[in-house]
This record gives C-alpha cells, structure tokens and sequence, in this order.
C-alpha cells in the first residue's frame, strides 16, 4: 500500500474522473466483423455521405464572414484553432465564428462563454452552416470538424499541434500512421492533400511538413502558432510561479480500454515517495500533463498533480503556471522555449523509442542539453536548475532559432489578415 501523504491539491479546476471500462479480447470472427463494419462504413463515408455535400454544396448560399472551426477530432476546445477562435470572439466582430465538436460538455462551455457560436456535429444544424462557411480553421486534420467531407467551397487552413521533431505522416510506414490517427485515420490520410493553406512557425517545421504531407511549398505560410501568443505576451514580463516542475511526457500509443496504469514518474526508477521526498526537500511540486488521448493519473503526495486535457486543454495555460520543464520526445518544448525557462530531457528509452518511431534527425542535435538517461542524474539535474535558472540558457536559444526563428507577439493578427485578404502566402 503506499503511503497516504495527504490531500490532493489542485492548481486547476478539475472534472470527475472517467472510469474506464474494460472490454473481453474479441475473437478472429470478431474482429473479421468489426473490419467488415469498418470498412464498408468509409466506403459509405467516402461515397453517399461525401457525394451528398458535394452537390449540396453548389446550391447553398455562401457567407464569406462564416470561418468555422475544430481540433482534437471534436473532443476538446483547445489548440490553434480556440486561440484563433478566441482571437475573433474578442476582436474582431466583422467575422462569425462558430466551433464544431460532437463532446456535448465542450458545447455547454462553449456556449455559455460564447452564445450562438458553436455546433454539435454531425447535425442538420452543423451540415447547413458548414455549407455555408468560407473558411474551415484545423489544428489535428479534417476529422476535427466532426464527420464534414472535405467539399471544394471551403478553404481549408490547417494548423498543427506540435513542432515536429519525430517522424510524422508519410515518413512512417502507414502502420504506424494508422495507429498515430486512431480509427479516423483515413479521413486524415485521404483530405491532408486538400489543405488550401498550411500555417508554420519556421522554415524547419515547412521542410518537415512538405516531405511528411507531400504538399507543395506554395500551400505554406510562415506566421507562428496563434496559440504561442499567450507565451511571448507572458515572456515579456510575468515571471515564473516558484519552483513548479511540470512532466509532460510524448504520446507513445492509444491506450486500450481498461488501460489506465500510473505510468513513469519522469523515470522508471524513480517511484512516488522517492518523487515526494525529493519535492519535500527542495521545497516543490509536480504537475504531471499526460497526453490528451491519455487517462488520469491518481497520486497520494500532496505535491504531485496530474492535470489532464479535460481539465485543462490549453498546455500553454500550465506552462506559464510552471517554473521547470522535464520531458522526452514531446516536442511541446519548442513552443515552451519561448518562456526562456529551465528545461530537462529525460529520454530513458531512447534506443527502443527511436527504433520504433524515428526521428527526424540524431536526438541529441534535435534538443538542447541538459539530456539525462538514469533516475540520479535527473534528480541531481532538476537540483542544480532549482539554484540556477540560467543553466544551458544559450543551447535553449539556439533551439528556439532553429524552430520559431524570429517569432514575436501578433501571431493571430496575423493569421486573421492572411484568411481576410485571402492571401496564400
């Protein structure tokens, strides 16, 4: 039994826990079935269902002020695509801005801060307004907008959700991409060609997106990420909190039903009194941010957290409450960079992670030091940058160069007179 170190603390407002339920192993003729329903259900996705729209499409009144938006294949509010949204909401209202998703708790919260400006989907209510709409606003791919087929009246601008620094699209094995997407996975492999214009932050992340898309360069627009306008407005002036460390570790795979184990406390021998101990004695918390996709976690230490997509979609909302970043593979530390705050890489199974995902490059000339692979070098690491801050200052900078270049506040501006101009690039 572990030890009950008192109650848990919460920075963030929290939801109920989701139980999950477990399900038997199904059989061969099972699974013959369900691959049956699955595939003559595309067929009728791609045919009937994206004909119907198609058409629908010629003789439904266009409203060029009409963007509407996703991410998260519908689930949540969050990403590039709420920062834009939000971006509209409060300044620019010569624009009708409406949020699809098909999470009901999404739309109550939505709705209440945004009356009128957010749809269930699919719905006949969802079909008719995305018929209608001008621009289509995506951070994940086209299932963010909630089973709407991709029809030619609509431009679509994607954005992504992460600065890439593994391999990513047609630069896995289509395997891999399958288990990367889940079981929308066609619908982003089928419609990312379709992509009017690709939003990025660099000329690194134009290069990885053109081999892993295979989308001509003239689709992309150099602008930054919306959702980093909230960062280089808090670097120009909040300091950190104190001495919060946040774990944000990579997605690694789907996790099955009945899956929803504690997992790695930024390394596997490090367990949770040793964890607790440690933030004892130095006088700090933990925030543990599993992936979205991902379950709670539950901690007995009061000064360990687990703080999920649920209760809290917008990562960049934690990092400004965090003071030292610890991660892997999760390349959410390019757009942490910009906080120019201590950052530590954990990789302890970095040969098997590479041979079963890839990386763009060798790891250790994609991320910035400090890189620890054993339990004591990370807990003496984290240590050392709780006294000094501005330990390998200089290497996060050089990172921030390679990966945001010369990026600066107006992110949103800038995206909204590229959409409103109708410009490509």
């Amino acid at each position: 039994m572990p030890v009950n170190y008192g109650e848990e603390r919460d920075l963030f407002s929290s939801s109920p826990q989701k139980k999950i339920q477990t399900e038997m192993p199904q059989n061969p003729v099972g699974k013959l079935f369900i691959s049956l329903i699955s595939r003559i259900y595309w067929i009728l996705f791609f045919g009937p269902w994206t004909w119907m729209f198609r058409g629908a499409s010629w003789l439904v009144p266009k409203q060029d002020n009409l963007f509407i938006f996703g991410s998260n294949e519908g689930k949540h509010f969050s990403d590039n695509s709420r920062s834009l949204f939000e971006y509209i909401q409060s300044n620019d209202n010569s624009i009708r801005a409406v949020w699809f998703t098909n999470n009901k708790e999404v739309y109550n919260r939505i709705d209440e801060q945004y009356p009128g400006s957010v749809v269930m989907s699919p719905s006949i209510k969802s079909a008719y307004i995305y018929l209608r709409a001008k621009e289509a606003i995506i951070s994940y791919g086209y299932q963010d907008l909630c089973k709407m087929p991709w029809i030619p009246s609509i431009n679509v601008n994607q954005f992504w959700h992460g600065v890439p620094i593994k391999k990513i699209g047609l630069l896995r094995n289509s395997t891999k991409t399958k288990s990367d997407y889940g079981p929308t996975w066609p619908i982003f492999i089928k419609w990312i060609n379709k992509v009017d214009r690709f939003f990025v932050a660099s000329d690194y992340e134009r290069r990885v997106y053109i081999e892993a898309f295979s989308l001509p360069e003239d689709r992309f627009v150099l602008s930054g990420n919306p959702r980093n306008d909230l960062l280089y407005e808090t670097n120009a002036g909040k300091e950190p909190p104190g001495n919060v460390i946040l774990y944000a570790p990579t997605f690694r795979s789907r996790p099955h039903a009945g899956q929803n184990d504690n997992g790695v406390l930024i390394h596997p021998n490090i367990d949770e009194t040793m964890m607790h101990d440690f933030l004892v004695r130095n006088n700090a918390r933990l925030i543990v941010r599993p992936h979205w996709i991902e379950g709670k976690r539950t901690f007995n230490s009061d000064r360990i957290e687990c703080v999920t997509h649920d209760e809290e979609p917008n990562l960049n909302r934690i990092f400004v409450n965090s003071d030292i970043l610890v991660t892997d593979y999760s390349s959410a530390f390019i757009d942490w960079l910009i906080l120019d705050r201590p950052l530590i890489f954990v990789p302890y199974d970095l040969e098997l992670y590479k041979e079963k995902n890839g990386f763009l490059d060798n790891y250790e000339t994609l991320v910035p030091q400090p890189i620890c692979m054993d339990a004591e070098e990370t807990l003496i690491e984290i240590e050392k940058t709780i006294v000094d801050r501005n330990r390998y200052r200089k290497d996060r900078s050089k990172a921030m160069t390679r990966y945001l270049e010369n990026g600066k506040y107006g992110i949103c501006q800038r995206v909204m007179y590229v959409l409103k101009n109708n410009q490509d690039n």
